[in-house]
């Protein structure tokens, strides 16, 4: 695919000199990979040497960006570089095309329902009473348990299981090899040895959420598990029993969250950070990478870090002083040791 300057900054509502409005741009590539025909885009002063070096012919910059160094490459001046960037991706992204077909090798039991412009692929199982909605796509070796719903125009990647009872919404889209609708963690000990408690609840994920890759969406014990409209998670990601996480909440990969927590909307949950269970979380909550959340955060819009988790401006300030707290102990020896001496003195 090949656009050209001028077409690009017609898509981002911006302007570049006419003189370069004919550039043919024919991808996208970071700074230090790009070549000449390519775009690229500039964020952060991190990258301030490679934006010097780069080969592209032309980088989206911030519209504030004051560039004195002598470039080869035609600047393309926007308010928001990353969504300016997501913008022109689109234009170049390419993917599979499916048609309305189904495989011959699926297994589709006689009492499920399969709506019009459905896909589905090889090696899939569709159980009874299971449905599938207008321009689904199961791309292969899916299972699909029964009584699940599969939403509109929702994506199934290779090897994702939806197991029975399950409601997925529209244009939802699961990376390969997740599951939805495992067992929840639930045992009590009696007479020596833990007994399973029946997991009879379901999962229902609303519109327009992206699930990663390898992530692990437990049932409810009774209820539904619930992953509200918008919401992303990263790939390898733990969500317990009866765990309800918030419209437009953001989790980064590795993060977990224990049973029966209740996580607000648009919260932001770092990589590896883990949530234990039975808590609340208010709207907006920011926590930090490898952070441990052990306690109910009512106020919205507060930042954590740490374990287990504090403000984020308080831990920044305690660990700071613990990094010093080596040459601390030696002062205060030393002021004990100076002050005995004064006293033996009198």
């Amino acid at each position: 695919m090949s656009l050209t300057v001028g077409r690009i900054a017609n898509i981002l509502d911006v302007s570049v000199p006419i003189s370069t409005q004919d550039l043919p741009i024919t991808g996208i590539n970071i700074l230090g990979q790009a070549k000449e025909g390519e775009l690229s885009f500039y964020a952060s002063d991190k990258y301030k040497s490679e934006l010097k070096k780069t080969a592209a012919s032309a980088v989206i910059i911030g519209a504030n960006e004051d560039i004195k160094t002598p470039f080869n490459w035609v600047p393309i001046h926007v308010p928001d570089v990353y969504h300016a960037l997501a913008t022109v991706l689109n234009e170049f992204k390419t993917a599979d095309e499916f048609t309305s077909t189904i495989s011959d090798t699926a297994v589709i039991d006689q009492n499920s329902i399969i709506q019009e412009d459905v896909h589905v692929g090889h090696h899939v199982i569709i159980a009874a009473k299971a449905k599938i909605c207008k321009g689904a796509v199961l791309m292969g070796n899916n299972y699909i348990g029964s009584n699940v719903e599969i939403g509109e125009k929702t994506v199934l990647f290779p090897g994702v299981a939806v197991m029975h009872d399950c409601v997925i919404g529209k244009n939802v889209v699961i990376h390969a090899n997740t599951v939805v609708g495992s067992d929840g963690f639930g045992y009590t000990f009696l007479n020596g040895k833990y007994e399973k408690i029946p997991q009879i609840g379901n999962v229902v994920i609303e519109d327009d959420v992206e699930i990663g890759s390898n992530c692990s969406i437990d049932r409810a014990s009774l209820g539904s598990t619930l992953i509200q409209r918008g919401a992303k998670l990263d790939n390898l990601i733990q969500i317990a029993h009866n765990v309800e996480i918030g419209a437009n909440t953001v989790m980064a990969a590795q993060s977990g969250v224990a049973g029966s927590t209740k996580i607000g909307d648009f919260c932001q949950i770092g990589g590896q950070a883990g949530i234990v269970g039975h808590l609340k979380l208010a709207n907006q909550t920011k926590i930090q990478a490898q952070s441990g959340v052990t306690k109910n955060i009512k106020e919205e819009g507060k930042k954590l870090y740490g374990y287990p988790a504090i403000e984020y401006n308080n831990y920044l300030r305690s660990y700071a002083a613990f990094k010093n707290l080596p040459d601390l102990m030696a002062q205060m020896q030393k002021m004990a040791k100076e002050l005995e001496e004064l006293k033996n003195k009198k």
